[in-house]
């Protein structure tokens, strides 16, 4: 047989691609929001760097090169699907699993707990363009040079710092306030999931700022308000409508870890335990400050079996 023109990669690269391969799975969902997405995505970045591998002649740039090939296989990716997010489009949550667990030893752990995968902020980032997400994501998350981020973009370094000002600046407007906690305030998220489980509107109400808002995500599936509910009242009132549309079913909730911090996992135990909803909180001063409900079917699929319901029908509390 004749020898290819492509030499063999060398186990170097190889190691170091495979070492990757959860990093570069978590760029790919913070530029799309998708795990489908980034599942693929990764992937193709990986086949690509390995086809390729046999070219790199530097050691020490392989991460680099790595994130290079993974943001322009976001960015194509993100250019053919062009759509415009509405703001009540959330993005899938993740169950860490082990990966949460402080204790765990596996490098990808220290991974997750050091780079920002938390809801709030991978919902933010999507409503950035694609290049001001891959600016922000490869410097400030992901700690890559300007001058390599520059080059993933196909850019300048003083193209690229301009770019990732701009990108900072629509983030904190995206994020609405800057004043909330780093994480959501575990005790606080379990007393409003009790508060969910009883039908407790009011103690519901008793954990919420003035101020508060919501949003809930139904896939265009699920019927539910196109637009944020804004203040207590509001608030209070949007979970009243939907708690009595499920009249007397039992009500199930867990406090799980999502996207690194605890969440609210909703069950209605009398249709087969089906997930029903992830309650995705942000607190402040002991208070919730911002309220993001995910009703979407396909996003609740990896916590269970689920019933979907044809487009724009609504189910017991849809609109909610």
């Amino acid at each position: 047989m004749p020898e290819s023109s492509h030499a063999a990669p060398t186990a170097g690269p190889l190691v170091t691609i495979e070492r990757c391969r959860g990093r570069l799975w978590a760029l790919c969902y913070r530029l799309t929001g998708s795990r489908t997405d980034a599942d693929d995505l990764a992937q193709e970045a990986i086949a690509r760097a390995i086809e390729r591998a046999a070219q790199l002649t530097d050691a020490a740039a392989v991460e680099g090169w790595l994130f290079r090939i993974a943001t322009t296989v976001c960015l194509d990716h993100l250019r053919r699907r062009a759509r415009v997010r509405r703001v009540t489009d959330l993005v899938d949550p993740l169950d860490l699993g082990v990966m949460a667990d402080p204790a765990a030893p596996d490098p990808l752990t220290a991974m997750i707990r050091r780079e920002d995968l938390r809801f709030a902020v991978v919902v933010a980032l999507q409503a950035l363009s694609p290049r001001q997400r891959a600016v922000l994501v490869l410097h400030d998350v992901c700690d890559r040079p300007l001058a390599e981020v520059a080059e993933a973009l196909d850019s300048n370094p003083n193209a690229a710092k301009a770019l990732l000002h701009r990108a900072r600046a629509a983030l904190g407007r995206a994020r609405h306030r800057s004043d909330l906690d780093p994480v959501a305030d575990a005790a606080v998220v379990e007393r409003f999931a009790r508060a969910i489980e009883t039908h407790a509107v009011e103690d519901l109400a008793a954990l919420c700022t003035e101020d508060v808002w919501g949003v809930v995500d139904g896939g265009g599936i699920i019927r539910v308000a196109t637009r944020p509910s804004v203040g207590r009242r509001a608030v209070a009132r949007r979970f009243a409508n939907a708690l009595r549309r499920l009249g007397t079913a039992r009500i199930a909730c867990t406090v799980r870890q999502l996207n690194g911090e605890p969440a609210v996992l909703v069950r209605l135990p009398d249709l087969d335990g089906m997930p029903f909803a992830t309650v995705h909180l942000e607190t402040r001063g002991g208070a919730v400050q911002a309220i993001r409900v995910v009703r979407d079917p396909e996003k609740l699929a990896p916590f269970g079996p689920h019933k979907t319901s044809s487009p724009g029908r609504a189910d017991p509390a849809g609109s909610g």
